[in-house]
């Protein structure tokens, strides 16, 4: 998977495991203040009830049944 797959509202995980995130955008977030990946995805979901958001390389996510 490319990352081009993805679409604002995929569910996804970490390859490696962890909790299902929703995607919330996907770009380049490799320009200004970001210095994160180029091709990103920025994925939210929630830990202990409080919201939680980080941007993630799209290599390492995969789609997950919701």
């Amino acid at each position: 998977m490319t990352g081009l797959e993805f679409v604002k509202g995929d569910i996804v995980a970490l390859k490696s495991g962890g909790p299902a995130m929703t995607v919330e955008s996907i770009g380049n977030y490799a320009e200004g203040l970001a210095h994160g990946p180029e091709k990103g995805a920025k994925c939210i979901w929630f830990e202990g009830g409080k919201p939680q958001e980080h941007v993630f390389d799209v290599a390492v996510l995969e789609k997950v049944e919701p």
